[in-house]
């Protein structure tokens, strides 16, 4: 509607202050603001006007939504949708003593992720208030059958004709309106309670008095034949009292896929990947300072305040990008999400840093290299670091003598010339843990040796046979499965095209705006040969440029095929961007799969297409907008890490470095075989007839990684994973006197396979620790969760840390049951020393 600050100041002296002043004129009144965001910057604003506050939301008349803000629920990482909870309800409860909050509003999103309702359910929020969807009271699920019992307006500004209307008039309409509803009522057994909602873009506190006066006035000269009576209430109100007497409510579950997703990735490229880069890096800097804090046997050290300020960050920004002054929101928006970033990054280096001082390395056998692994299972990836030019030749060695595989990558830009970059192959790092090598200077050492000759057309490795084309890959041979992965009749594999993108990102349409043919191109229409790079290739990876200028800018196109791991990269650059409008750009990746099943990960889970989305449609809306496309077919998606496709005899797996993905050719002559394809870039404009347009003018790069595996998602969500979250090194670290650890450690674990651990934080509370974990595939577990320390007790809690359930707990951990789809957060105290 305006600039940030403008909204602030629309909130305070139209908003919120006069419903301040109604609720002290009329014991009657309600009033509820969606989020807490709201109140925190109300309060910045008028302390004074805290008691007040508390006041009424102590009596229930005013309301604040039970989460920071409404955001794209599926572009947010799963822990930053749980910080939505931390920074709203469990900040009300802390801050304003005696108060709560216990419905989620995100009316005007189109969308819902398919964990959102678990994650409320689980922090104490049981009601949620949506609309754009069909207007109604649902139980409303997640798989691990967790659910919120939601409201539905249809469109939330469907109530506000009839309320403001003249009071004769919206007495008659809703008269009317509740008799179209009694027989829903009936055959679900709803108690006679309805809600009508007065909301609209910026709405101000309005007196109702009169409405319901006369309606009430005309129950009461009716003789009791009219029994309804009309007053104001706050949405808790009207969902207890519809609760009673367990109605049976329609039920849904499954993810309702963005309608409004391009507003987010594809039109600001820039600031979604730093939201993206935040939400795997705020977690390691929780996991490592946990670690670290356990080490010292003390939280002292522990980033409490920095870490508060990061995720605050990490989810400022919420659905509102673009409109009046969006140039001044987004650059906000993008200043918050890199804010995130840095801090992340800061705080994982302290971490690593100071735990690596204590890892107890071998003397005289070089420059170690403590390699970091964030993620709760063991990998094997490739891992860089930086360190001094050695004197002479060196090898890369672990701590019982092996030798790795390195080369020495070109120097950066800005890159201190008495420095070298060196990737090396880090095997088997524990999970949750580091592994160290060292760097040994070797006069007998051989410097890198780059591979063989390529035929121009062809190169292979024991993994691979890869057929180079013009514009793309032809072909990609897996040698182990003996099968052709790539179908290339249409399109060629990592191949760029460009086509009409034209559409507001989000706005008042029934379906995605989908891109059109006008201005079709594709890099195979330009018959650009590729180069061998042989400054980059070595023992490590080879690697392939291909440079394409267009009218509009420059596409460069790079292939890294590793040699000792079973992995294709891709790097896409657009370079010098004009930024002309409505125009779209996409790689794609043609899978030899025809009908072929597809899925990808969302917030901590899985959508298989087809199977696992919201069953039916959105529904009608309002007037003539109505959300009619099956979510089945909504496309594209929201992706988090990887999408996955396959058939009876492989399975392909694409991590994407962009939150918009799509699977379906998007072309007027679409194939039948799945292509994965990474929205890259966009350049529409806000919705708002006085709002920006979002060129993006400039230089773009994005990273794209290739795993092939036996059929099933399953089999490989896990390497989609790792390639979006790095291995990190730290080189030649302070060695403490006291350094102890071993060459190598896992500091916490997990059994299960199909259980992931999502952070490791310091309580909110008190100096206990946190472990989220989750499960990915669908299946109950009993599951170990091994701690480096031994804890003296342990609790099952909810979501933001509260309402504690003793389990038993082990000298090296605890055993827990973990359902299906389940997430579940444990307390765990630190034995003493």
């Amino acid at each position: 509607m305006d600039s940030p600050q403008k909204c602030i100041e629309y909130r305070d002296k139209q908003c919120i202050t006069p419903a301040l002043e109604s609720m002290a004129k009329n014991p009657e009144y309600c009033f509820v603001m969606e989020n807490m965001l709201n109140l925190m910057e109300y309060i910045e604003r008028h302390p004074d006007r805290k008691a007040d506050i508390l006041r009424f939301t102590k009596d229930g008349r005013m309301e604040w939504g039970a989460t920071f803000n409404q955001p794209y629920e599926s572009l947010l990482s799963g822990e930053q949708l749980v910080r939505q909870t931390y920074f709203g309800r469990k900040w009300i409860k802390k801050n304003f003593p005696g108060c709560d909050a216990a419905v989620y509003f995100n009316p005007d999103v189109p969308g819902r992720a398919l964990q959102m309702e678990q994650i409320l359910s689980k922090a104490g929020i049981p009601y949620m208030v949506i609309s754009r969807y069909h207007e109604g009271f649902y139980r409303w699920l997640s798989p691990d059958g967790s659910s919120v019992l939601a409201y539905s307006p249809g469109h939330y500004g469907n109530s506000a004709s009839m309320l403001n209307a003249k009071p004769p008039e919206g007495r008659r309409a809703i008269a009317d309106k509740l008799g179209q509803w009694g027989e829903y009522y009936r055959t679900r057994r709803i108690p006679p309670e309805f809600p009508l909602l007065n909301s609209v873009d910026f709405s101000k506190p309005a007196d109702f008095g009169g409405l319901i006066n006369l309606w009430n006035g005309a129950a009461k000269s009716a003789g009791g034949r009219q029994a309804s009576q009309m007053q104001y209430s706050s949405a808790r109100q009207f969902f207890e009292a519809i609760s009673k007497n367990n109605p049976s409510f329609d039920r849904v579950m499954g993810e309702r896929p963005n309608l409004w997703l391009y507003i987010d990735g594809p039109t600001h490229h820039w600031a979604i990947s730093a939201q993206r880069e935040a939400a795997a890096l705020l977690p390691a800097a929780e996991i490592f300072s946990t670690v670290r804090a356990l080490l010292e046997g003390s939280f002292k050290n522990y980033p409490g305040p920095a870490m508060e300020q990061a995720w605050l960050a990490a989810i400022y920004p919420d659905h509102g990008w673009g409109g009046k002054e969006g140039q001044i929101t987004d650059r906000l928006f993008r200043k918050k999400y890199e804010l995130a970033r840095d801090m992340g990054l800061e705080m994982l280096t302290v971490a690593l840093e100071a735990i690596s001082s204590r890892v107890k390395t071998a003397p005289g056998r070089g420059f170690p290299i403590i390699v970091f692994n964030p993620l709760s299972w063991p990998r094997t990836d490739p891992a860089t670091f930086t360190t001094r030019k050695p004197r002479a030749g060196f090898s890369i060695q672990d701590g019982q003598g092996k030798v790795a595989l390195h080369q020495v990558l070109p120097p950066l830009v800005d890159q201190d010339p008495e420095a070298v970059r060196v990737e090396f192959i880090a095997r088997d790092v524990p999970p949750i843990g580091y592994k160290t090598w060292y760097l040994v200077e070797d006069k007998a050492a051989k410097p890198d040796q780059p591979p063989g000759p390529w035929s121009a057309r062809f190169y292979e490795n024991r993994f691979y046979k890869v057929e180079f084309a013009p514009g793309g890959l032809k072909s990609v041979f897996d040698k182990e499965l003996r099968s052709e992965i790539l179908d290339t009749q249409k399109f060629l594999g990592f191949e760029v095209f460009t086509m009409q993108s034209v559409g507001s990102g989000a706005g008042e349409f029934g379906r995605v705006q989908q891109p059109t043919m006008e201005g079709f191109d594709k890099l195979s229409a330009h018959k650009t040969p590729w180069a061998f790079e042989p400054r980059e290739s070595g023992p490590v990876k080879t690697v392939f440029r291909m440079n394409q200028p267009l009218s509009c800018g420059t596409i460069q196109v790079e292939i890294i095929v590793y040699n000792e791991i079973k992995r294709i990269d891709c790097e896409v650059a657009i370079l010098g961007w004009d930024g002309s409008p409505y125009r779209e750009f996409r790689v794609a990746l043609p899978v030899a799969a025809p009908g072929g099943q597809v899925a990808y990960d969302v917030p901590m889970g899985i959508v298989e297409v087809g199977k696992s989305e919201v069953q039916g449609t959105g529904g009608p809306a309002y007037g003539s907008l109505v959300y009619d496309e099956p979510c089945s077919q909504i496309r594209p998606r929201e992706v988090q890490n990887f999408l996955s496709a396959g058939g009876a005899r492989f399975g392909v797996t694409m991590s994407t470095s962009v939150a918009v993905n799509d699977y379906q050719d998007p072309t007027t002559d679409p194939t039948g075989y799945p292509v994965l394809q990474a929205v890259l870039l966009a350049s529409r404009r806000s919705c708002h007839g006085e709002g920006n347009w979002y060129l993006q003018e400039g230089d773009h790069t994005f990273r794209f990684s290739l795993f092939s595996h036996a059929p099933g998602w399953q089999r490989g969500y896990r390497r989609g994973i790792q390639a979006n979250h790095p291995l990190v090194a730290v080189v030649n670290p302070e060695q403490k006197n006291t350094a102890m650890l071993p060459e190598q450690k896992s500091f916490f674990s997990v059994s299960a396979d199909n259980v992931l651990v999502s952070t490791i934080k310091k309580c909110e509370d008190d100096n206990s620790v946190i472990v989220r974990i989750y499960d990915t595939e669908g299946l109950d577990s009993e599951v170990q969760l091994i701690s480096f320390v031994p804890m003296e007790k342990a609790e099952l809690v909810n979501m933001i840390e509260e309402e504690g359930k003793a389990i038993p707990s082990l000298k090296s951990g605890l055993r827990l049951r973990v359902g299906h789809h389940a997430i579940e957060t444990l307390k765990l105290k630190p034995a003493k020393n």
